[in-house]
């Protein structure tokens, strides 16, 4: 008896050996298939996230190209040089400070704006040339009413992202026949910063087309700049157009 179990154990040793072989090679290739599916669908996923970061890198540059070109109007050069020429022709005394204030400006737009983010009070300084310049061009007709409140302090802002806005109030909303008002309030929180200009909107001799490229370039800016960290609100209300933004900080 002991005999014959052992020739069946010995006959039995290769059948479990073979059937051990079987389903070590079968789990290798089912552990192998899972590694290559792993390790493919990581592959993709880096590609795919390589991509999109192509992609947003490749928007960014084009909303940064398009904020170049649109940095100073040249429509607005040429006219504050007008502005500043005659002023010197006739030895006003306002001669030597609107020059000090458009080379203020063009610093600001040519230097600072190398950088992300600046002080919101150089932003806020920006402002207020800009309005002073166009002032010298404007009628008593034109009122403007420029106001700040809350504290800038040390809060930071990207560069120029306010100025087309108000570009294209003085753009719009000025006429030699009729009055209007041009109101523009900035008002500094600890979370947020907000920018508010309304302005009668009249017709322009200017390119239409132009003041839109320039809202859209700002509207690209902010996508890129401050994603879901902004709230901005343009609109028409009875002949008077209003632009509200909120910022994140």
């Amino acid at each position: 008896m002991l005999h014959i179990t052992g020739w069946v154990i010995c006959l039995s040793l290769p059948l479990l050996f073979v059937r051990g072989q079987y389903w070590y090679n079968h789990v290798l290739a089912v552990v192998l298939s899972v590694v290559l599916s792993v390790a493919i669908e990581v592959t993709c996923h880096r590609w795919r996230l390589s991509e999109q970061a192509l992609h947003t890198k490749a928007l960014k540059a084009a909303a940064e190209l398009s904020f170049l070109k649109s940095q100073l109007q040249p429509h607005f050069l040429f006219n504050t040089l007008n502005n500043i020429y005659s002023l010197a022709m006739s030895q006003h005394e306002y001669t030597a400070a609107s020059i000090l204030k458009l080379s203020n400006m063009m610093r600001y737009a040519t230097t600072d704006t190398g950088h992300d983010y600046v002080l919101l009070q150089r932003e806020i300084e920006c402002l207020h040339d800009y309005i002073d310049l166009q002032q010298l061009r404007l009628t008593p007709r034109t009122k403007v009413k420029f106001s700040v409140s809350g504290n800038p302090g040390i809060k930071c802002i990207a560069p120029m992202l306010l100025l087309p806005f108000l570009e294209n109030a003085f753009q719009r909303g000025v006429s030699n026949q009729e009055a209007s008002d041009i109101v523009v309030h900035l008002q500094a929180t600890d979370k947020c910063i907000r920018f508010y200009c309304s302005n009668r909107h009249f017709p322009v001799t200017m390119d239409e087309g132009a003041a839109a490229e320039d809202i859209r370039h700002a509207r690209q800016r902010l996508q890129q700049l401050y994603p879901h960290r902004h709230q901005l609100q343009i609109r028409e209300d009875n002949g008077v157009h209003v632009v509200k933004l909120s910022l994140d900080i």
